[in-house]
């Protein structure tokens, strides 16, 4: 038999797997070798529910993973053909080993705490990256260095007043925004709890109108906030990062040694065929006492009953899932409302990391559509051949990319040969990224009906926290949907 009839004939024998076969066993023998499996949390016995989540994304299978560990009776349904929803590590086209992870890019210490004991429980390696060391910045078409942007005649000329730059001159330029908001934040003393801050007024007040108000220089007000957006809301994501000690612009991150893929592929080895891939959800019933899921299989229509349902897609993607009976309007205008951005991810591989011959940092913030900002990564592979990751609005090309970097690129020594992209926007089931700052008065709207539950139904996603960063989001909701099931009666 050839390879290609072995390979249909396995497909055809894993039809009712959610993981194939082949690559369930590729995941799961790191893990099985180091002898960790779930630990059961201890405590008084529970009766095990049954719980359908929706989305294999890494909230959806962290939420599973922790009600799995709880004794309950789990399925996690995923419309595509992985899991990891926007944690995707891409190897495919690159050179000696070389990887990018074409969705969720870093995680910070301090911040990210949750996602942090995962690591460690699942023995994952950390790896500093140096992704916003020498940060160099292109400014109304001119290259900054860090250095550049604490020195007066730079920042004036840039169209800073005063105060702005006797505040650069001693902070980095990502501090910026704290010379307007530091009175304020320590107004948030609960970080779930946005409007216990006294300054609701602000829901209603754009950010650009409100540090004009504060006598901010046009300069200070473009390179600070977008345009249109809730003030209240900036402001209380830069008090939460406060609460929780941890700067507006983390310059140390970390990644996942081999790809941040490594984190969903942990949950997914644990989980087995608990995990069904290729079943995207096609219609929600609910009533009091259950749930039932109607979806796809192999093109037929199933269904599938529950006592309750996690939604861990996009709200993009619940958006086109009829509900019976109905969202409650609180909950519809949240989930139609809450905005989002695509992204694509260009990445370019060199014969050389021709940044270090040429003595000039590539971690760059271009701010240009076909080329936001860049950095490198592959350090950990053993290879003379260099690899920038960047990102970049929806639809761009690796061609388009390129062309934006070797406009302002300084050095000499440039020798990409290889430039690919990976388009979310292309995903039809994950093209929503990470959610934006809402519109003025939308907050008020949004929050928290955007990530309460609905009798049996929860939610959980990096839209589905009080702070959209990934990673963090989708683990700390999930863990927050986890012990609120188990706890109910």
């Amino acid at each position: 038999m050839s390879n290609k009839n072995c390979e249909s004939a396995e497909k055809k024998r894993d039809t009712g797997r959610s993981i194939p076969r082949r690559e369930a066993l590729k995941i799961a023998g790191a893990f099985l070798v180091t002898g960790l499996t779930p630990t059961p949390i201890r405590g008084q016995a529970k009766r095990a529910k049954k719980i359908i989540v929706g989305g294999a994304g890494i909230a959806g299978l962290s939420c599973a993973y922790e009600l799995m560990k709880r004794g309950h009776d789990v399925t996690v349904l995923e419309a595509s053909a992985r899991t990891g929803g926007h944690v995707h590590t891409v190897r495919e086209g690159l050179a000696d080993g070389l990887y990018v992870d074409a969705g969720a890019e870093h995680f910070t210490q301090p911040g990210y705490d949750r996602y942090w004991q995962y690591v460690q429980e699942f023995n994952l390696t950390a790896l500093p990256y140096p992704r916003r060391n020498r940060m160099l910045r292109v400014l109304q078409g001119k290259m900054y260095s860090e250095d550049d942007l604490q020195t007066a005649n730079v920042l004036k000329v840039l169209g800073f007043n005063q105060r702005e730059v006797q505040f650069l001159a001693s902070h980095a330029w990502w501090e910026l925004p704290s010379l307007y908001f530091d009175p304020l934040l320590d107004k948030f003393t609960d970080e779930y709890k946005p409007f216990d801050a006294g300054l609701n007024h602000l829901d209603h007040v754009t950010m650009d109108q409100w540090l004009k108000e504060q006598d901010a220089s046009a300069a200070a007000i473009r390179y600070i906030s977008g345009t249109g957006v809730s003030a209240l809301h900036v402001l209380w994501h830069a008090a939460i990062l406060k609460v929780r000690k941890v700067p507006l612009f983390p310059p140390k991150v970390f990644r996942l040694r081999g790809g941040n893929q490594g984190m969903t592929d942990a949950f997914a080895a644990r989980l087995g065929d608990r995990v069904r891939l290729e079943r995207p959800i096609t219609k929600i019933e609910h009533s009091p006492t259950a749930v039932r899921i109607h979806y796809r299989e192999s093109g037929e229509e199933k269904t599938m009953e529950a006592e309750y349902l996690v939604c861990g897609m996009s709200a993009v993607m619940l958006r086109q899932i009829p509900v019976t009976p109905a969202w409650p309007e609180s909950k519809r205008y949240a989930m139609a409302t809450v905005p989002y951005y695509t992204a694509s991810r260009p990445f370019f591989q060199s014969r050389s990391r021709f940044w270090e011959k040429d003595g000039i940092s590539p971690n760059i913030e271009f701010n240009e559509r076909s080329l936001s900002h860049i950095w490198r990564m592959g350090d950990d592979v053993e290879t003379q051949r260099g690899l920038l990751v960047s990102t970049a609005d929806a639809l761009t090309t690796g061609e388009a990319a390129l062309k934006t970097f070797r406009r302002y690129y300084p050095g000499k020594s440039e020798d990409i040969e290889l430039a690919l992209v990976h388009d979310w926007s292309k995903d039809p089931w994950v093209m929503a990224c990470e959610t934006l700052n809402y519109r003025p008065g939308d907050l008020t709207r949004l929050w928290p009906a955007l990530v309460e539950p609905h009798g049996r139904i929860h939610f959980a996603g990096a839209y589905a926290d009080n702070l959209n960063w990934g990673m963090e989001a989708a683990t700390r909701s999930a863990n927050r949907v986890a012990e609120r099931i188990d706890s109910e009666s």
